[in-house]
């Protein structure tokens, strides 16, 4: 199982909270903290590479021949509107 970075790293704080809750050495508002930017750090990645396949599949429409693109525009619509709107969702989040 392929786990993501920041997945990762939210469990090890998760697990250091725990064993560190009798210390108080980690306050629960840093830890909100650096949970918040961690998460927005895994959002802002996701963003980076639906931004990535958007802009392959414009390179992609402007380099396709025009007999090509009329056989396979639709596709390349519907992709272009799925990657919008997946983008619009995690900017909204």
């Amino acid at each position: 199982m392929n786990k993501n970075i920041f997945d990762e790293a939210l469990q090890e704080l998760r697990y250091a909270t725990v064993d560190l809750e009798d210390l108080e050495i980690i306050h629960s508002y840093d830890v909100s903290k650096i949970e918040n930017a961690l998460k927005l750090g895994k959002l802002s990645k996701e963003l980076l590479e639906l931004y990535k396949q958007l802009t392959r599949l414009y390179e992609k429409l402007y380099t396709m021949e025009l007999s090509e693109l009329s056989l396979n525009s639709n596709y390349y619509e519907i992709e272009i509107i799925k990657l919008k709107q997946r983008i619009k969702e995690i900017e909204n989040e």
